[in-house]
């Protein structure tokens, strides 16, 4: 599914989110800045890194980024934006499946995943990977969509995601199926609530969250 729709991934992500993603990355960009004092030279993991709009950001602060995803469609839009971008020395993407990623302990500096965790069939067993690889004491981040507390800021939202996702996916040539499917995996997401739970029983400690426009997303953190 995610191969046929990453040719236009990102623009009906834009026009969907009326721009607000290109925040929402930013977002994720500044706590790992802050939780790690400083991205520059430092050994990233951005799983699950889809178009690889999550890992550029990274690589612009400085830090060498390792990109996966189990997407061959999405990680070839990736590998294609890298080449023509000027830190795209700073990045490499490799075929992984995040329950079973393909790296030692401690390999890296700090993990991020946006979006990603939300579509595993297992994601406490994603989290204990990640926990994994990471050095310890190493930041994680943790990106994903969320559902307004205001009921009638929730109602609204979903009511607005039911019509203009599909619709948009149509448009787009994408398809609304794929569309469809994000709206029921939002509906059945357990939150920045359930991400902290998953974060706690997977091993790690300091976490925090923090919703994003009106609670449309959260932002997970924590440390191994």
């Amino acid at each position: 599914m995610f191969d046929a729709i990453a040719a236009r991934y990102d623009m009906v992500n834009d026009l969907a989110s009326l721009g607000q993603c290109r925040l929402w990355t930013a977002a994720v960009t500044h706590a790992l800045q802050h939780l790690t004092g400083g991205l520059e030279g430092l050994r990233v993991l951005d799983v699950a890194c889809g178009t690889g709009t999550s890992s550029l950001a990274i690589a612009r602060r400085g830090a060498q980024v390792v990109g996966c995803d189990i997407s061959d469609g999405m990680l070839s839009v990736a590998r294609n934006r890298s080449q023509a971008s000027r830190w795209g020395q700073r990045l490499r993407y490799c075929h992984a499946d995040a329950m079973e990623l393909p790296f030692p302990d401690n390999s890296f500096d700090a993990v991020t995943s946006s979006y990603g965790l939300r579509n595993m069939s297992c994601p406490q067993a994603a989290l204990q990977e990640m926990r994994r690889v990471a050095r310890a004491g190493a930041p994680v981040v943790i990106l994903d969509f969320d559902l307004p507390r205001n009921p009638l800021m929730r109602a609204c939202y979903q009511r607005y995601a039911r019509v203009a996702l599909p619709l948009l996916g149509q448009l787009m040539g994408s398809g609304a199926q794929p569309y469809q499917y994000l709206n029921d995996s939002i509906a059945n997401w357990r939150g920045a609530a359930g991400v902290c739970r998953m974060l706690h029983g997977a091993g790690f400690r300091d976490i925090r969250s923090a919703k994003l426009c009106l609670g449309i997303a959260s932002i997970c953190t924590a440390r191994t």
